[in-house]
């Protein structure tokens, strides 16, 4: 079964509301003249019947009773006989018998006057000396059956033309307004995941349909822009993940021809770092995978953003040969993923030890309703056109001075996480080496997470004894 399109139900919806309104008032019409036709004739025939009247009171009754057109007669009756009538009445003997009425007007069909027909009779009773004496007078309805005919034929024409012209004009407007939404159909059916470089087209005329193809537009971008990015991490992530894989193969295929020549556990220790290697790009990937499709942070803890710095800076002086500075670390609450927001401080450290040649500041402040996070290396500093590039995916800016480098994905985690919690992460301007700012909106001391005000303020002040002690997080005393 074809199913129906939007041109044809608003094109059936036009007609049958046009057609009802046609229809209701062309029946209102044939009533409504048909009433006023009716009423004049009533009228007319009520005004024969009182002029007759006055000439009965006033004795001058003529035995024919002239009559100014033939569709308004008159008879006059009494004792039963006929006294006087029109001339168009044929033969003597009472029209009407009925009692007569100054409200009450009758129609009579097949009337013996001229060439027959229906009349509507009107009667008047008047008393005279001779006794009661009854005038009839009658007004044919010949013309009003005319009349009524003539526009009920020529409405039984107009309505179905006029609903027959609202179809046709109907059909070819929502034909022509729906002609842009084709075109972008057709246009969106034959783009395929490998040329989404294609646009529908926009009519340009600044309306729902041009707002449609402005959107669709837009989403092609977008979807453009996804797929060339999905293609170079896809490119990305193989490269990344063949260098460990081909390291290893190179290892064992060298083990295989030259058996007695190879030390075996410096082979297995190869293995093990080129495996670790491995393993911390796939948790990477992983990771971003999770934080791209989950969207805005939904489990909201508060976290105490200092505690994960002083933690996580304790780990890298365990195994850095960098001096830790954080001195400049002050207290700060966030809502957000305790373990993402852990991610967040340790990828900027490993990356700030990994560039910096002797020291790695560390800076956490309240400033308004954002808790600012800062991390400092004085290594060979950023570029101010590299400034955003570092936050792509797989990108690395040269070989760190410490000779080892990362995945490439650890600053675009960094971003990801950050922007997941509806902050920011940016390099800013730095005197010496590379400055890294995340910003992310605060928590509100003694919230419903907290203890009260009593405990958020004991907090405060067990964050400046700690800051004090952590003078120890330091790679050289």
């Amino acid at each position: 079964m074809r199913r129906r399109t939007v041109r044809m139900r608003i094109t059936a919806t036009a007609l049958c509301v046009v057609g009802t309104g046609l229809i209701l008032a062309s029946v209102a019409v044939v009533v409504l003249l048909h009433r006023s036709l009716l009423a004049q004739l009533d009228a007319q025939a009520r005004m024969r019947a009182d002029d007759v009247a006055v000439l009965v009171e006033r004795g001058e009754l003529p035995a024919t009773l002239a009559s100014n057109d033939d569709d308004t007669v008159a008879q006059v009756v009494s004792g039963g006989q006929v006294v006087a009538q029109s001339p168009v009445i044929r033969g003597h003997s009472p029209l009407w018998s009925f009692e007569p009425s100054t409200d009450i007007v009758r129609t009579v069909e097949e009337a013996p006057i001229g060439d027959g027909g229906a009349y509507r009779v009107a009667a008047r009773r008047v008393d005279t000396p001779d006794g009661p004496v009854t005038v009839y007078a009658a007004a044919s309805l010949d013309h009003l059956t005319d009349s009524m005919g003539r526009l009920e034929a020529l409405l039984a024409i107009v309505v179905p033309a006029l609903i027959l012209l609202v179809g046709l004009t109907m059909w070819r407007l929502v034909g022509r307004t729906l002609e842009p939404v084709e075109a972008i159909r057709r246009e969106v059916a034959e783009i395929s995941a490998t040329a989404l470089d294609r646009r529908v087209p926009a009519p340009g005329t600044d309306d729902e349909i041009d707002r449609l193809a402005r959107t669709m537009n837009e989403m092609l971008d977008r979807l453009d822009i996804a797929a060339q990015r999905q293609r170079t991490y896809v490119a990305d992530a193989s490269h990344e993940l063949r260098s460990p894989l081909a390291t290893i193969r190179a290892k064992l295929e060298v083990g295989l021809a030259r058996p007695g020549t190879v030390d075996l556990p410096d082979l297995a220790a190869g293995w093990l770092a080129e495996q670790a290697r491995l393993e911390r790009l796939v948790d990477d990937l992983l990771l971003l995978a999770r934080v791209d499709g989950s969207g805005p942070v939904r489990s909201l803890t508060v976290v105490d953003l200092d505690e994960l710095v002083f933690a996580e800076a304790r780990d890298l002086l365990a195994r850095a040969t960098v001096r830790i500075d954080v001195t400049e670390v002050d207290g700060g609450r966030v809502r957000g993923d305790a373990e993402q927001l852990r991610r967040v401080v340790r990828n900027l450290l490993d990356n700030a030890e990994h560039h910096a040649t002797s020291t790695v500041r560390i800076g956490l402040r309240q400033s308004g309703d954002v808790i600012e996070l800062t991390v400092s290396d004085d290594g060979p500093g950023i570029a101010p056109i590299q400034r955003e590039r570092i936050f792509e995916r797989f990108v690395r800016l040269g070989e760190a001075p410490n000779g080892r480098g990362g995945t490439g994905l650890g600053l675009s985690i960094v971003r990801d996480i950050v922007i997941a919690h509806g902050g920011t992460a940016e390099a800013v301007d730095a005197e010496q080496g590379a400055r890294l700012e995340v910003r992310l909106p605060a928590a509100a001391w003694g919230g419903p997470e907290s203890g009260g005000l009593a405990d958020d303020q004991a907090g405060r002040e067990d964050h400046r004894v700690g800051r004090r002690g952590p003078a120890a997080v330091s790679g050289q005393e």
